[in-house]
């Protein structure tokens, strides 16, 4: 465990970003001994601090101290620490108050934070590069949105082009929290349908919905009673060619630290004929990794075999 004395250690990572990131330091990433259970957000006018570890109480004084000097200078004005350690999640205001609604920022889009569900706060700042890779190619595309959550990746392709997107997620939260940022991106009147249902039961639905050009698979590694990744995920996989249009692209997401990238590659090239590797998306900025990412994104490009 860190001691007070070691918050000076964090000082290169209070200071603001010379680019757009949201995450200004992810002890995850193992880059800083003694820090691997924290983490820093900065969503202005809030700096998130994510504790992932059970800090003394000294060491929380110290760094709730260090963190509200930088509150000025990183234009925040509000203080959260949200104890992910704790069964469930408990997320505490510790300087300054919520503002009424808030949001992250990205690439001239906004998604709403939601500071009260918990573990989650509804948007993952290390899919930054899965949805400008989405946005890029979306133009005129049919997106099948798999395990969409608060459909971020929704709101890129829209913001793409895309002619239409198929959400579909367990949560009806999530949806609704979807649907709001569809509307305040401005896209009210876009194609979107939202399906609160589980996956493995809704292939008909799916399929009715039309042929897809780009699909975005980015399923939890576990979820208690639906999904399983080493379980489920190639299930998954083994059906998307009968969603797939002839001619298609995929970003297969992973985000299981105890599963390589292989693994995931090693699933498609068993159960998904036709797909072919293009290579792995580059992480987020301020996502530093000593080893490999917990998150894989993989994209692919898809052509249907011949008969």
């Amino acid at each position: 465990m860190p001691s007070p004395d070691s918050i000076d250690l964090l000082s290169p990572f209070l200071v603001p970003p010379s680019d757009a990131r949201h995450r200004l330091f992810h002890g995850r990433g193992k880059t800083l001994p003694g820090w691997e259970g924290l983490t820093l957000d900065r969503f202005p006018p809030v700096l998130v601090a994510t504790l992932f570890d059970d800090y003394p109480p000294a060491t929380l004084a110290a760094l709730e101290q260090r963190l509200g000097e930088a509150l000025p200078g990183l234009g925040c004005d509000t203080l959260v620490f949200q104890h992910r350690h704790r069964r469930p999640a408990v997320t505490e205001v510790r300087r300054g108050a919520l503002p009424e609604t808030a949001w992250a920022e990205e690439a001239g889009l906004r998604y709403r934070l939601d500071f009260q569900r918990g573990q989650n706060l509804g948007f993952f700042a290390d899919m930054a590069p899965g949805r400008a890779w989405l946005r890029e190619r979306a133009e005129g595309k049919r997106v099948l949105n798999l395990f969409s959550f608060t459909c971020a990746f929704s709101v890129a392709a829209l913001a793409g082009g895309a002619h239409s997107v198929v959400n579909i997620d367990l949560s009806r939260p999530a949806l609704a929290l979807g649907r709001e940022n569809q509307n305040a991106n401005g896209f009210a009147d876009a194609r979107v349908h939202y399906l609160p249902h589980n996956v493995f039961r809704s292939w008909k639905k799916l399929h009715a919905l039309g042929r897809y050009d780009l699909i975005v698979a980015d399923p939890p590694s576990a979820q208690k009673g639906s999904f399983l990744v080493e379980r489920d995920y190639p299930k998954v996989l083994a059906r998307l060619s009968k969603l797939l249009a002839p001619e298609a692209e995929l970003l297969l997401c992973l985000n299981a630290p105890w599963l390589p990238a292989d693994w995931l590659r090693e699933q498609a090239a068993e159960r998904l004929p036709g797909a072919t590797f293009e290579g792995r998306l580059a992480g987020a900025a301020g996502f530093d990794e000593a080893a490999e990412p917990a998150l894989k994104a993989l994209a692919y490009r898809y052509r249907r075999p011949a008969p």
